[in-house]
């Protein structure tokens, strides 16, 4: 595998390119979120200025009262991480085969994110359940479950770790049901990782997943501003997860989804393939067993799903309805 890291020009070259290996995503998440608290304690979210459309896999689209200029904010963040990958995946790529191609992976990737989130508007079903479910509880129980005097920082955290736990078990059953992962599939079968397909799942994928991570802490009462400080946690992170950029977590793979975690689980090989469910957090695979990291003179070949087409926005929303369990 071509290594771009490891094809310094000097010595300077080489700790420039260690630097930004080791230090870009924990200074991208630190700087990203930093803001983002900030402008939650500045321009708090209301919840009748946003209904609950902030998915898991960041549907900011969705902030349709915000004025420009907090939308422009709320957003920077996001926009920062995703940028900041990208350059990475231009300038310091962890595969030169996996970058993309115009016609067989970003066309299909932004074609299907638009057809989702635009044109089917996923997010609308995903505020449905989520106002749903907080109207159910607050009839029942009258008051919020939720430890809305802790601290905001430990709020999130609490936030993520539950939501961790809901779509860790449903993304290890979407890959040991066949019915689930015929779904599932459309995001998998890329055989190039890179950053968009962080933005690429299936339109009831794209429902399932914000559902099953967000409603059980809107259940129990969280407010809007920790959904919303969680998801930029989720976007910003996603980009790095499914980069194509060389980048090093050392002790922060026992903590959070790493892209070098995470590559692992797109390969083709099964075997190597069904672990490291993590989707922001990686402690649940931790705890059942599915963590997997191979020693580093191993590396990622093979990514995709043998025997199925990765292209096509047709295709792709169309595959659940024709993957035949033999493919």
């Amino acid at each position: 595998m071509d290594r771009l890291i490891d094809q310094p020009t000097n010595n300077s070259m080489g700790l420039i390119r260690r630097l930004f290996a080791w230090g870009s995503y924990p200074a991208v998440m630190i700087i990203g979120m930093g803001f983002a608290f900030w402008m939650a304690n500045k321009l708090p979210l209301a919840s009748n200025n946003i209904v609950f459309e902030l998915s898991i896999f960041g549907n900011v689209l969705a902030l349709h009262d915000a004025d420009l200029h907090k939308y422009l904010m709320y957003v920077l963040p996001v926009f920062i991480s995703g940028i900041w990958v990208y350059l990475m995946e231009r300038f310091q790529s962890f595969s030169a085969a996996w970058r993309p191609e115009w016609k067989a992976n970003i066309f299909s990737d932004v074609g299907l994110f638009i057809l989702n989130n635009v044109l089917l508007r996923a997010e609308f079903f995903v505020a449905i359940a989520m106002a749903g479910a907080a109207g159910v509880v607050s009839t029942w129980f009258g008051v919020s479950l939720w430890p809305n005097d802790w601290p905001l920082v430990l709020q999130v955290v609490l936030f993520l770790v539950l939501a961790e736990f809901m779509t860790y078990w449903l993304h290890r059953l979407e890959h040991e049901k066949w019915l689930l992962w015929r779904v599932h599939c459309v995001h998998h079968n890329p055989d190039k990782l890179y950053w968009l397909n962080a933005t690429r799942f299936h339109y009831f994928d794209i429902i399932a997943l914000p559902v099953v991570a967000n409603v059980p802490a809107i259940a129990l009462g969280a407010d809007v501003t920790v959904i919303y400080l969680a998801t930029t946690f989720s976007v910003m992170h996603g980009f790095w997860q499914h980069g194509n950029a060389d980048v090093r977590f050392g002790w922060l793979n026992y903590i959070v989804s790493s892209p070098e975690l995470h590559r692992w689980h797109h390969v083709k090989d099964t075997s190597m393939a069904n672990h490291n469910y993590g989707s922001n957090l990686i402690i649940w695979d931790l705890v059942f067993g599915t963590w997997m990291l191979p020693k580093q003179d191993l590396e990622p070949t093979e990514i995709g799903v043998s025997g199925v087409d990765g292209g096509g926005v047709a295709n792709q929303f169309l595959l659940p309805f024709r993957l035949k369990e033999s493919d």
